[in-house]
C-alpha cells in the first residue's frame, strides 16, 4: 500500500499493525490501534477512535467523538482478546459507543446499521442489517436485534433481551422482555406490544395477504384474552413463514415477552 491510497491527517494516530484498505480517510486526532481493520472506502471523522479488534467492512462512516470497539463495561472482562465485527456501509454519528465482546466472542453488527449521535451497543450484542438506533438509544449486552429494526430516540433494550425483525420500539421505551417480530412496543415497567409495525410491513414489500395474516396473528397473541404461550402453537402451522417466525419467536423467549396492551 502507498501513502496516495490513504488520507491520514498528521495529528492522527495509526499504530503499527493496524490494517488499511484502500480509499480510507483518518481525520484529525483520530486514534486506530492495533489489530483494527478498516476496509476500503472507511472514513473516520475527527476524534473517532477504533481501539482494539475492530473490523470495519468497507465504506463505513464513523462520526465525530465515537468510540468503536472500547472496552466492555462489564467487571468480568480481564482483558481477553475479543473483538468488533461491522458490516458494510455502516455510519456511526456523533458521540456513538459500541464496546467490545467479553468472553472471548464477538460482538456484531451487520451491513447498513445506523447509529445516530449518543447511542449505545453493548459488548457481545448483535445488530443485524439494516438496524438504526436513533439518537440516545442503548443496546445492552449479549442482546440481539433483528434486521431493520428501529429503536427510536432515548429507548433502551436490556442485555441478554431480544427485539424482532420489522419492530419499533417506540421513544423512551425501555424494553426489558422480548419484543415479537413485526411490532411497535412502547412504555416501560412493563414495556408493552402496542400494534403491528403495519407500515414498516408494507414498506418491506410484504404482500398484502401475508401482512393481514401477521396483523391478526399479533392481535391474537397479545391483543386478546390468553397468552402469546398459548397462542404460539397455533401459529407455527400457519401457511405464511412470516406468522411462523412469530411463533418461533413466542416459543423461544427465555426472558419473557413483553406485555400486552394496557386494559382501561
Amino acid at each position: 500500500m502507498t501513502l496516495a491510497e490513504t488520507a491520514i491527517h498528521p495529528t492522527a494516530v495509526v499504530y503499527p499493525g493496524a490494517d488499511l484498505g484502500c480509499g480510507v480517510e483518518i481525520g484529525p486526532y483520530c486514534v486506530v490501534e492495533s489489530g483494527a481493520e478498516l476496509a476500503d472506502g472507511c472514513r473516520l471523522l475527527p476524534h473517532a477512535q477504533i481501539l482494539g479488534r475492530t473490523i470495519l467492512g468497507k465504506g463505513c462512516w464513523v462520526g465525530s467523538g465515537s468510540v468503536i470497539g472500547g472496552e466492555p463495561q462489564d467487571k468480568s472482562y480481564d482483558g481477553e482478546l475479543t473483538k468488533v465485527v461491522i458490516g458494510p456501509g455502516c455510519r456511526f454519528h456523533e458521540h456513538v459507543t459500541v464496546q467490545r465482546a467479553t468472553e472471548g466472542g464477538e460482538t456484531w453488527l451487520g451491513a447498513d446499521v445506523m447509529m445516530m449521535a449518543g447511542s449505545h451497543v453493548g459488548h457481545n450484542a448483535r445488530l443485524e442489517q439494516g438496524v438504526i438506533l436513533v439518537n440516545g438509544a442503548a443496546v445492552g449486552g449479549h442482546a440481539t436485534v433483528g434486521e431493520n429494526a428501529i429503536l427510536s430516540q432515548g429507548s433502551a433494550l436490556h442485555q441478554f433481551g431480544r427485539i424482532g425483525r420489522l419492530s419499533l420500539l417506540g421513544g423512551g421505551a425501555m424494553a426489558t422482555r422480548d419484543i415479537p417480530p413485526f411490532s411497535i412496543a412502547v412504555g416501560a415497567y412493563p414495556i408493552r406490544w402496542k400494534a403491528p409495525n403495519s407500515i414498516g410491513l408494507e414498506r418491506a414489500g410484504i404482500g398484502s395477504a401475508e401482512r393481514d395474516a401477521i396483523r391478526k396473528a399479533l392481535k391474537l397473541a397479545f391483543g386478546g384474552d390468553s397468552t402469546p404461550q398459548k397462542i404460539a402453537p397455533q401459529l407455527v402451522t400457519s401457511e405464511f413463514p412470516l406468522v411462523q417466525e412469530i411463533a418461533h419467536f413466542i416459543l423461544d423467549s427465555p426472558r419473557g415477552l413483553c406485555a400486552g396492551p394496557a386494559r382501561l
